[in-house]
C-alpha cells in the first residue's frame, strides 16, 4: 500500500524490507529502490520488526494496520517509520506510533505523515479510535500529537496516554 502528501511517500513494509533492516543491510536496502543513511531503523522499530515480520505471514501481506515507511519524495530516502500495532480491537481501537531519524527532526515529517495515515485510518469503518503514547519528556511527539488533535486521556508514572476520537 502506498499514500503521498507534497513531500512525502508512506509505504508498508514488505517481507525484503523487514530482512534487509533486521540485518542492517544498506545495501540491500538501496537494492529495493531506497536511500538511508544509516539511521533507520532506529532502535524501537528495529525491536519490532520481528513483530510486523509475523504480522505480514499471519495475514498473507498488509492490511495497512502495520508498519509504514516514510521516504522523501525528492531523494527517495527513509527518513522514519510510522504505523499501528495491529488491526483494530472490538471496540474499533487502534494505536498509532512514529518516528523520523534524527537527522531528519524538527522537519514536520512526522505530523504530515501522521496526518495522512489518521486520514486513511479515520476512513476504515473498522476504526473507532486511535491511540498513541509516548514518554512525559518527548516534547517533539506531544508537539505532533497536539497538533493532530490528540487529547491527553491519562497518564502513568512512564507514559502520556493519548486518544484521537475518529471524525464520523
Amino acid at each position: 500500500m502506498k499514500l503521498e502528501t507534497n513531500r512525502l511517500m508512506l509505504k508498508t513494509l514488505d517481507l525484503n524490507l523487514i530482512e534487509a533492516a533486521a540485518q542492517r543491510d544498506t545495501q540491500a536496502i538501496e537494492a529495493l529502490g531506497y536511500k538511508t543513511n544509516g539511521e533507520w531503523p532506529g532502535p524501537d522499530f528495529f525491536e519490532a520488526l520481528p513483530y510486523f515480520r509475523e504480522l505480514l505471514i499471519k495475514n498473507n501481506g498488509t492490511k495497512g494496520f502495520d508498519s509504514w515507511i516514510i521516504v522523501a519524495k525528492d531523494n527517495q530516502e527513509i527518513v522514519g517509520g510510522i504505523g499501528f500495532f495491529g488491526e483494530p480491537d472490538p471496540d474499533g481501537m487502534i494505536e498509532i506510533g512514529f518516528a523520523t531519524n534524527k537527522s531528519y527532526h524538527r522537519k514536520g515529517y512526522c505530523f504530515e505523515a501522521a496526518q495522512k495515515l489518521l486520514n486513511w485510518a479515520s476512513s476504515q469503518d473498522a476504526v473507532k479510535c486511535i491511540t498513541a503514547r509516548c514518554e512525559p519528556d518527548n516534547i517533539g511527539s506531544k508537539n505532533v500529537l497536539t497538533k493532530l488533535g490528540f487529547q491527553i486521556d491519562y497518564r502513568d508514572t512512564e507514559l502520556i496516554y493519548w486518544k484521537y476520537r475518529k471524525v464520523v
